[in-house]
């Protein structure tokens, strides 16, 4: 997707649903890659998912909110109050079961966001692109009615769980640069230059496939070829584009996942429009992130990258951010902080009008109760790349976010 996403948690061994009950410290063969691909009850009540995992070989995460935003500095001819629901679906269905390898699961994801006032309807473009900035003020947020397919595809697990082949319509953002204190709209940063790399090439919709494998303990390597020209939520088999994206990850764990590092080489053919027809340019670049917790109260996280050629993508990026337990009795609240600086895809026809764009985003995540948590937002984005009037734009909002 575009924004990104919610089940990339952190690669600290996190056990499947067969194991929720046992406690053990020392990691077993599979462990990284199930940490990516599966789903555990981390929100709602798990013993309801456990129950559908041992009849039905069924995970899922769900996620619905509604979100108010406002700003000060709209663009003209912008609203600058909004209205939107959100849904966020993942589905693991397990059509073969192999307990020695792991299976072979169907994996289903559904994305998509509704206006709840007319006002709204009629500013669609406002949260995708209307503020004139890099990256997107929310992740998840399409438009005033639009909901996405972002994948669709075969899960097979094999030799010995050490390996995984996904493919289908492969939704990349759910594997590679998975930061998980910055990879969840609903419940942390909403900004996109935050939830994901905005150099790597993390297409969605689009048909391709993913290869893993668990190196040992504490090493991993993905790698994955896609399809680039399918817009969100279109057919891919419509598309007659012959872009594509090769991207790569390789992951370091220490101390249990104390620190975990990862490093995105990426390569991508691209069409473009010229005078005398379609013309393929390549763009090939770098992507690294550090995720780190010192203590079981706060985690940090880094991240930096670049590409060849700016006309072709975002130049480079730098962003850090931490999330902190303020409260060491409300062990499911945390503070959110990040700050980032961007360079823009900057054409010679079309150049940005700032080099540089810089956000500051601000969050709070209050947990209710196990299905409801309310999450305040701020967001101020200094010097918008795309914006000739050169404002600063302030930005508030509120989600409340129901979980099952």
């Amino acid at each position: 997707m575009k924004t990104k996403h919610i089940i990339a948690t952190a690669l600290t061994g996190l056990m499947p649903l067969t194991a929720i009950a046992e406690e053990t410290s020392s990691p077993t063969t599979g462990d990284i890659l199930r940490s990516i691909n599966m789903f555990t009850p981390e929100e709602g009540d798990p013993a309801y998912k456990q129950k559908a995992y041992e009849k039905l070989g069924t995970e899922w995460a769900l996620d619905m909110a509604y979100g108010y935003w406002g700003t000060n500095n709209a663009m003209p001819g912008t609203n600058g109050k909004n209205n939107y629901f959100l849904l966020h679906g993942q589905l693991n269905q397990r059509l073969i079961e192999d307990d020695k390898n792991g299976g072979t699961w169907l994996r289903f994801e559904i994305s998509g966001s509704v206006a709840l006032d007319a006002t709204t309807r009629r500013e669609e473009g406002e949260f995708i692109g209307g503020f004139g900035t890099i990256n997107d003020v929310h992740g998840d947020i399409f438009g005033p009615n639009k909901f996405i397919i972002p994948e669709l595809a075969i899960m097979h697990y094999f030799a010995g769980q050490r390996a995984c082949l996904i493919a289908g319509m492969v939704n990349l953002t759910n594997y590679f640069d998975a930061v998980s204190i910055a990879n969840d709209s609903f419940s942390g940063f909403t900004n996109t230059g935050f939830m994901n790399s905005t150099i790597l090439p993390l297409v969605d919709s689009n048909l391709g496939a993913v290869l893993q494998v668990e190196l040992n303990h504490s090493n991993y390597i993905m790698a994955a070829v896609s399809r680039t020209d399918c817009e969100s939520g279109y057919n891919p088999f419509d598309t007659h584009g012959s872009g594509y994206c090769i991207v790569g990850e390789w992951g370091h764990i220490i101390d249990d996942g104390k620190l975990v590092l990862r490093l995105n080489p990426f390569f991508q053919s691209i069409e473009q429009q010229t005078e005398t027809g379609t013309k393929a340019r390549n763009n090939a670049g770098l992507v690294a992130s550090v995720e780190y917790t010192p203590c079981d109260y706060v985690t940090l996280f880094t991240r930096a990258g670049f590409s060849a050629k700016q006309e072709l993508g975002n130049g480079a990026e730098f962003s850090v951010g931490a999330n902190v337990k303020l409260i060491p009795s409300r062990e499911d609240d945390f503070f959110g902080i990040a700050w980032g600086v961007y360079k823009g895809q900057n054409s010679q026809e079309e150049p940005t009008a700032h080099n540089r764009e810089s956000t500051l985003e601000l969050m709070y995540s209050l947990q209710i109760n196990d299905y409801v948590k309310v999450v305040p937002h701020f967001q101020y984005i200094h010097n918008p790349s795309y914006r000739d009037d050169c404002r600063d734009e302030t930005i508030f909002g509120i989600q409340t976010v129901f979980s099952f």
